[in-house]
């Protein structure tokens, strides 16, 4: 057997074993589906001081996975977490909310599921952008009742209460009211990415393919 045919032979034995192993891994998934258990397991990560409930990547549309996110930490619910970063043991906190943010684009959508606690909320307020985007913007203001686009004059140009915002995180932010929409490049205040903000007190819908 000559080198080359050698070569060849290693490297088809290697994607067939590569192959085997995504037939393996979506045979699983499938099966976990079926049987009602999560296909994503939950950590805990911190903004700055603040700790939340982030899962692994799920598929777009699979609203099994999503409610059996929201049934295991159910708005109103204690949860135990370590302790903060340094100290030892443990705590107990009750969740606020919980949200769904995009991980991945197309033509493989995932998101990922957030369970934010209450004794946190409304503690990033309030914070000021340096941003841009579409129709002129300059910057975002963030406060307790909502969002503020304002042009390179501080004039608003667009606005929203956390209760109509719905967005799509994708490479860049994409924001809607009531009856607008508007785009926002990446923007971070203070360590806290208004990408954050607007998955905490927004409404992921995908708007961005």
């Amino acid at each position: 057997m000559s080198d080359d045919q050698g070569i060849l032979l290693f490297l088809a034995a290697g994607i067939a074993v590569l192959g085997l192993i995504a037939v393996i891994g979506i045979v699983s998934s499938r099966r976990r589906r079926a049987s009602g258990a999560p296909v994503w397991t939950a950590s805990i990560d911190y903004l700055g001081d603040q700790p939340y409930v982030v899962s692994s990547n799920a598929e777009l549309g699979d609203a099994a996975q999503w409610q059996l996110f929201r049934e295991r930490f159910p708005v109103g619910s204690e949860a135990t977490i370590p302790a903060a970063p340094g100290e030892d043991g443990t705590r107990t906190l009750h969740v606020s909310a919980v949200k769904r943010s995009l991980r991945a684009d197309w033509p493989t959508a995932r998101v990922g599921f957030t369970a934010y606690f209450a004794e946190y909320d409304r503690t990033e307020f309030p914070a000021s952008y340096t941003a841009s985007g579409s129709k002129q913007v300059a910057g975002v203001d963030a406060d307790a009742e909502g969002l503020t686009v304002r042009d390179s004059r501080g004039a608003s140009i667009w606005s929203s209460p956390w209760t109509a915002l719905t967005f799509s995180n994708g490479n860049d932010l994409i924001l809607k009211n009531a009856g607008s929409t508007i785009r926002i490049d990446a923007a971070v205040a203070d360590g806290v990415p208004l990408e954050e903000l607007v998955i905490k007190y927004g409404t992921f819908v995908q708007m961005h393919f």
